[in-house]
């Protein structure tokens, strides 16, 4: 029983603390700005169309996001007409929901999503090394030479196996890249919820994954039947 409430505590903390969202503007661009109010504060502007990742308690009417551009993580602030959540927009809908499997459908959408168990043997292992005069512990660092998402520093138990998305009978290929350092996939309790924006064509397939210590979103974009890019986030850890 403990056990479970930790759990539901755990996913209530990360919806309650962040999630992705879209800029949506008419015309012109938006104003991103170093503290939650209107004056000589500007430090960047965005098109619409940008993801970025919300801390959800707002500021009076802004709020704190972070976002990449250049390959930089940046963070800031924005007012609250300018962006829409991608939890706003239609649904898909899971059809089978298990510890392993999901899959979601609707119409012509399909997206099927397998974890599968982390087996040391076949990956590459990287530690940093520990101080012990320091008091520094030793931890995991990469495995297979890139960041471990999921874990803070511990043995991955889990991770994805394959995610297959299918539009209209045409498969759109997830390069294996986007999901091999993602680690800790959770299926249960809603934590990876599938999007549909029918006007700009553009589907969102959004997780929050973790063991418990090292939570981070991630989302991927598959826009016009092909995929796009994906983004990660520990925004609120």
């Amino acid at each position: 029983m403990k056990q479970v409430f930790i759990i539901i505590l755990f996913f209530l903390y990360q919806i309650a603390n962040g999630q992705f969202a879209v800029i949506l503007v008419r015309n012109g661009y938006v104003n991103v700005r170093k503290t939650p109010e209107i004056g000589n504060n500007i430090i960047d502007t965005f098109k619409n169309g940008q993801i970025i990742y919300y801390y959800i308690e707002p500021k009076g009417e802004w709020y704190e996001i972070e976002y990449e551009k250049n390959n930089i993580n940046k963070s800031g602030y924005i007012h609250k007409s300018v962006f829409k959540p991608l939890t706003d927009f239609d649904s898909i809908p899971a059809k089978i929901r298990t510890n392993d499997k999901l899959i979601f459908q609707k119409d012509s959408i399909k997206i099927t999503l397998t974890k599968i168990p982390f087996i040391v043997k076949d990956n590459k292992l990287q530690y940093h090394k520990g101080d012990e005069k320091k008091h520094e512990a030793s931890y995991l660092e990469k495995i297979n030479n890139k960041e471990i998402w999921g874990t803070a520093g511990n043995m991955p138990r889990s991770q994805y196996g394959q995610i297959i998305i299918e539009i209209s009978g045409k498969i759109i290929d997830l390069p294996k890249e986007e999901i091999e350092n993602l680690f800790e996939p959770n299926f249960k309790y809603k934590y990876t919820s599938v999007f549909f924006d029918k006007k700009s064509d553009r589907l969102y397939i959004c997780a929050s994954n973790s063991d418990g210590a090292g939570g981070y979103d991630v989302l991927w974009i598959i826009e016009n039947g092909q995929y796009k890019r994906r983004y990660l986030s520990n925004f609120y850890a």
